[in-house]
């Protein structure tokens, strides 16, 4: 979770579907997983970046904290948005990487 911070804003706020592979493993809705929640609606902007922020330094992660005006600012760029955003359409945005952001 070091990565893409507006790609985790995004995928937080407005859920996320589709098949991922993470540590070597599939995880498809294709054999029954559910897309993630979208949580826009339940947290606010401190709510969000506090969240994120902690699973940002969790689990062995070390990376930058999240704001909650970058929180916002992501908010309003996607409240058009309707539905969830899908694996491929946030992975063209912002391709998985190793470098902490």
């Amino acid at each position: 979770m070091s990565g893409s911070k507006e790609r985790l804003i995004k995928l937080t706020l407005k859920g996320v579907s589709g098949e991922m592979t993470v540590d070597g493993k599939t995880y498809s809705p294709e054999n029954g997983v559910p897309p993630m929640t979208p949580f826009e609606g339940l947290l606010d902007d401190d709510e969000a970046a506090a969240v994120l922020t902690y699973i940002r330094n969790s689990f062995g992660n070390r990376a930058s904290t999240v704001s909650a005006a970058e929180v916002a600012a992501i908010r309003e760029a996607t409240r058009e948005k309707t539905g969830f955003f899908m694996v491929e359409e946030l992975l063209a945005d912002y391709p998985l990487e190793n470098d902490p952001e």
